[in-house]
């Protein structure tokens, strides 16, 4: 960033990845803010860098966040991405869909509830069912780790 900004003052955007995090207060409008966080993660199968998937909700609008977000995962279509009525393809190769897979079950073995997804979809190709927890931790590894996949974590505040 210095030396765009001695140089020629280029703006410049620093991509730090990791867990992005969205915030959802109660005074949100429920169905934009379950837009906002659905598209968030599961545009492009979850893998960008700077996918928001810990969702932190607050209480007060919690159980109707999560029952907008898991409707809307479980009417994802998953197929050939060439498909135009397919809104998720494969994920990128099988070292990555081998990862993710392992998350899902970090998650399920740390006391995550798995509300919908979280398994493989088909005999080919590296195809992952939308995947949401809820009961989610701080301190849980799909919390704390980049998981760059459809993997959703969300958190009541």
């Amino acid at each position: 960033m210095v030396a765009a900004a001695t140089s020629n003052l280029k703006p410049v955007s620093l991509e730090l990845g990791g867990k992005s995090p969205l915030l959802i207060f109660d005074d949100a409008d429920v169905d934009e803010a379950a837009n906002i966080a659905f598209n968030g993660l599961f545009f492009n199968k979850g893998e960008i860098c700077v996918a928001s998937s810990r969702i932190y909700v607050q209480e007060g609008i919690y159980d109707k966040i999560v029952d907008k977000l898991v409707e809307k995962a479980k009417a994802l279509v998953v197929g050939d991405p060439f498909d135009p009525q397919v809104n998720q393809g494969p994920q990128t190769d099988k070292k990555q869909f081998e990862k993710i897979l392992s998350y899902i079950e970090h998650g399920k073995r740390e006391g995550a509830t798995l509300l919908t997804g979280g398994k493989h979809i088909g005999q080919k190709g590296y195809y992952i069912q939308p995947t949401i927890f809820a009961d989610v931790k701080d301190d849980m590894i799909i919390a704390k780790n980049e998981i760059f996949g459809p993997v959703m974590s969300l958190m009541k505040f």
